[in-house]
């Protein structure tokens, strides 16, 4: 069967108009999806004092003992400058840093810190050392323990919050080859993804079209225009 150019030009108008519709779809389903987290975000908000109210009876008997892991690969010479600002951030938020080792080794810095923050301090210690972290390299790992205590069995340090910090640099190995290859190999890994994505979703959607317009051109609109006249036939044959 030869298919005509006009019945192929219109299954590529087809089947782009059903892409479109999908992607519009898509965009208006994650809109209505932000629109109703921002209204939990609100609800939440508005029984907070509630709940804080509930809470608070709730911590005469049982304490939250929350430790939590960051872990953070940072550049070739920032780590003295994370570590000064993570010092400042745990000042900021009524802590303290109770250990910290660093080491040199292989013309790059590694260390870890152990910070004491207070519990209601923890989220914001959280977010704030991440973005630190970030600002000089790159957040690897978090990891966040919550445990129901008994306050009467808890000593004043334990009060306290655990949060250990593990930073390292980048060594000059990891910062030569590799780097220079990482924009390409991103780059590559993008374009292979849109690829298996058109033959994926492209290839199938095309063929459909093609049915749909074969269907309506060469079996719907002839069976129609059989129809029509034949209706017209049927009434000259009986006026004669």
């Amino acid at each position: 069967m030869l298919i005509k150019k006009k019945e192929v030009i219109a299954a590529i108008a087809l089947g782009t108009i059903v892409a479109l519709l999908a992607v519009a779809y898509l965009g208006t389903r994650n809109e209505a999806r932000r629109s109703e987290l921002l209204a939990v975000k609100t609800t939440s908000g508005k029984f907070a004092s509630v709940n804080s109210e509930r809470d608070s009876q709730v911590s005469q008997t049982y304490y939250q003992l929350i430790t939590e892991t960051i872990e953070g690969e940072l550049e070739k010479g920032a780590f003295e400058d994370a570590v000064d600002r993570l010092t400042i951030l745990t000042d900021e938020e009524d802590g303290y840093v109770k250990s910290m080792r660093m080491t040199y080794e292989d013309e790059a810095w590694s260390g870890q810190m152990l910070c004491k923050v207070p519990p209601a301090n923890v989220t914001s210690f959280t977010f704030g050392a991440r973005a630190i972290i970030a600002s000089n390299g790159t957040v690897t790992y978090i990891n966040i323990s919550v445990e129901a205590v008994n306050a009467t069995d808890l000593a004043q340090e334990e009060e306290f919050s655990s949060i250990n910090l593990n930073l390292k640099e980048k060594k000059p190995s990891d910062a030569g080859v590799g780097a220079s290859l990482e924009p390409v190999a991103q780059i590559l890994s993008t374009s292979m993804f849109w690829i298996a994505q058109g033959l994926i979703f492209g290839l199938p959607l095309c063929f459909v079209s093609l049915g749909i317009v074969l269907l309506f051109n060469r079996g719907i609109i002839p069976l129609w225009k059989n129809l029509l006249k034949t209706s017209k036939q049927i009434p000259k044959k009986e006026a004669t």
